[in-house]
């Protein structure tokens, strides 16, 4: 018999991670309107884009992460949702001059990951509606998404890999922990159980060791990006 803790978990947990999947896109509107002047000047100064063309390149990318990541929570238009973000994390690799930097292709396939599993949440909906008429095309379309996504967001520990020269125990245990969890959610294995197991790990991670308000700048900048990216 189910719990009323239960029931309320699996009510709210789907909306819960569909947010997570999209939070980077809207901190990252919100940051875009908070400092539009710095980066309006930083795009037509350092990266010699026209006015018109920065205009259309900011509002392009707040309002599509901001309605697109809302849609998504909501799971409305999700295809078109999917691709309006993936458009808005191709047009900023490109218009800063990042398509060469490792860490920002290895965050790029991470988010891509989360949006290939929002993919893959629509079309087990879209079966779901026509449960007395199965459809192995889409059953098919969702598998492939699910594991394609799972595979990519392991970018996202790769980043970590990568992003730093400390090798302090710390941050070798959440490698090793989060590469065994990794692999066991690529292959299926208890992924549920598991999934949870890193999400509360790397929550406490996070804190004890990105604690970005702390620091002062230069240094708060690089680490709030990483507790972000967490």
């Amino acid at each position: 018999m189910e719990t009323t803790f239960i029931r309320n978990y699996k009510k709210w947990s789907p909306i819960i991670a569909r947010t997570f999947l999209v939070a980077t896109f809207i901190e990252d509107s919100f940051r875009l309107i908070l400092q539009y002047e710095q980066q309006r000047r930083y795009m037509v100064n350092v990266r010699a884009y026209g006015s018109f063309i920065t205009f259309l390149f900011l509002w392009f990318n707040i309002i599509g992460q901001l309605g697109g990541s809302i849609l998504a929570i909501l799971k409305k238009w999700t295809p078109y949702t999917v691709l309006c973000l993936f458009l808005t994390t191709v047009s900023q690799t490109i218009a800063y001059g990042l398509i060469t930097d490792k860490l920002t292709i290895f965050r790029g396939l991470s988010v891509t990951g989360g949006l290939l599993l929002l993919l893959s949440d629509y079309f087990v909906k879209e079966k779901t509606l026509f449960a007395g008429l199965p459809d192995i095309d889409e059953d098919t379309k969702s598998n492939y998404f699910r594991l394609a996504g799972r595979l990519l967001l392991v970018f996202l520990f790769l980043t970590q890999f990568f992003s730093s020269n400390n090798w302090g125990f710390s941050r070798v245990l959440m490698i090793l922990v989060c590469g065994v969890g990794c692999i066991l959610i690529i292959i299926g294995y208890k992924a549920k159980e598991t999934a949870l197991f890193i999400s509360l790990f790397l929550i406490l991670f996070d804190i004890c060791v990105n604690h970005w308000w702390t620091y002062r700048l230069p240094k708060v900048i690089f680490i709030y990006f990483s507790f972000k990216d967490v």
